[in-house]
């Protein structure tokens, strides 16, 4: 039989403490880039669900963050530009960080606000900070 000493036991509640880290981490994945929401709107332009590997689902179809800017871009040649897009959890899939830098690059680049409803139904404003002057001041 195994003799259980107190450092053993110490051990063990380290790495039991460990993996509640890690577990309330990537539960916390929405929180970040993301800002509570005091106007909400009452239609979205565009609305898409997280799909594996950091796509997006839009009417059936996964896209790429390079696809989904791409169709952002289509929408404002053919005259019927998207200003707002909703991000929610997957059927099989939750949001995670990938969906949300990703859909931030796109809401960055093509000018459209991004919306995230997380698991909890709460929905946030995904906020894009410009740190070019901080970059331009530091070269300086």
């Amino acid at each position: 039989m195994r003799n259980v000493t107190i450092r053993n036991w110490l051990r063990m509640a380290a790495i039991a403490l460990a993996i509640g880290l890690l577990a309330a981490c990537h539960r916390g994945a929405v929180k970040e880039g993301t800002a509570v929401v005091a106007n909400v709107p009452t239609k979205f332009d565009i609305t898409v669900s997280a799909a594996k590997d950091g796509q997006f689902d839009l009417d059936g179809l996964t896209l790429t963050r390079q696809d989904l800017a791409s169709h952002l871009r289509y929408l404002v040649s053919a005259g019927t530009p998207a200003h707002s897009i909703l991000l929610q959890p997957g059927e099989k899939e939750g949001i995670k960080q990938r969906h949300i830098t990703g859909l931030a690059i796109v809401c960055r680049d093509e000018h459209v606000t991004g919306y995230v409803k997380d698991d909890d139904g709460n929905l946030k404003i995904i906020s894009v900070v410009d740190d070019t002057n901080k970059n331009d001041d530091a070269q300086k």
